[in-house]
């Protein structure tokens, strides 16, 4: 039974320290990702005269209009010369096709499954030491 109850002692401990240290991650993580509005882009050639041939995205802004390199990933996503993306606030030329990063979804589900861990082991040596 003292093994028990080391063994769950030393796994609420870490698991709820765990949860703590991986949710205010994520809870950072997320406030550091920004914020992320959906625009709809238009792919077109560069007209610059001295620049190689190479294609852009250009989409209006609140402040004017806005570019950022084509990527392979960007025009898979193209539907003929326009791509639905999502451009973060504050920025020039930030898009991606995602609007949330994976990182605070990835943290917090890390954060969730070590408060479980802990829990469920406060929960056996409660049960441990009402018992024995």
């Amino acid at each position: 039974m003292d093994a028990i109850g080391a063994i769950t002692e030393i796994l609420s401990w870490v698991g709820i320290g765990a949860a703590v240290l991986f949710g205010g991650a994520a809870l950072i993580a997320r406030l550091a990702d920004g914020t992320w509005v959906p625009i709809r882009g238009v792919v077109i050639g560069d007209p610059a005269p001295d620049a190689p041939r190479r294609q852009v995205v250009r989409w209006f802004g609140d402040d004017g209009v806005h570019e950022a390199p084509l990527t392979a990933e960007l025009r898979a996503a193209a539907r003929g010369d326009e791509v639905e993306l999502f451009h973060r606030v504050g920025t020039r030329d930030d898009v991606r096709l995602h609007q949330h990063s994976p990182w605070p979804r990835l943290l917090g589900g890390v954060a969730l499954a070590c408060g479980a861990v802990g829990a469920i082991a406060l929960a056996v040596q409660i049960v441990a030491m009402v018992t024995g």
